[in-house]
C-alpha cells in the first residue's frame, strides 16, 4: 500500500468499507432473511420469498469476494484489481439506476450510483498510476 498514491489508498479504503458492508448484509440475508426483509428492506416477509434470500445473499457474497479480490490485486500492483473495481462500480451504478427506474425511489440512485461512480473514478485513476509505474520499472 505504500507504493500507492493517494487515490489508490482512498480506493482501497472505499473497497474495504464496501466489502464489509456487502458481507454483513449478505450474511444477514442468508441467515436471517425474514429479519433482513423487514428491517433493512421494509418488505413484509412471506415464506414464498425464501428462495430470493438465497439468491440475494449469494449475489452479495459474490460481490464481497470480487471486492476483496480487487483489494488484494491492487495491493500487489496488479492492474486487474482496478478492472474488477470498475466492473463492481458499474454494477452499483446500474443497480442504482434500475432501482430508481423500477421503484421510483431516489435513495438507491443516490447511494449506490454515487459510490459506484466514485469507485469507477478512483479505480480508473489508480489503474493509470499502476500502468505508469510498470512502464517506469
Amino acid at each position: 500500500m505504500k507504493n500507492l498514491k493517494l487515490t489508490g489508498k482512498i480506493l482501497i479504503v472505499l473497497l474495504v468499507i464496501q466489502a464489509i458492508f456487502e458481507l454483513l448484509i449478505g450474511m444477514n440475508v442468508l441467515f436471517s432473511f425474514q429479519n433482513a426483509l423487514e428491517n433493512i428492506f421494509e418488505i413484509t416477509y412471506s415464506s414464498e420469498l425464501d428462495i430470493l434470500g438465497i439468491i440475494i445473499g449469494g449475489y452479495l457474497l459474490l460481490l464481497t469476494t470480487l471486492l476483496f479480490l480487487s483489494i488484494i490485486w491492487i495491493l500487489k500492483g496488479k492492474q486487474a484489481g482496478t478492472t474488477i473495481a470498475i466492473i463492481v462500480g458499474a454494477i452499483f451504478v446500474l443497480f442504482g439506476i434500475l432501482s430508481y427506474c423500477k421503484l421510483g425511489q431516489i435513495d438507491g440512485l443516490i447511494g449506490d450510483s454515487i459510490r459506484g461512480l466514485l469507485t469507477i473514478f478512483l479505480a480508473y485513476v489508480t489503474g493509470k498510476e499502476l500502468k505508469k509505474d510498470k512502464t517506469i520499472q
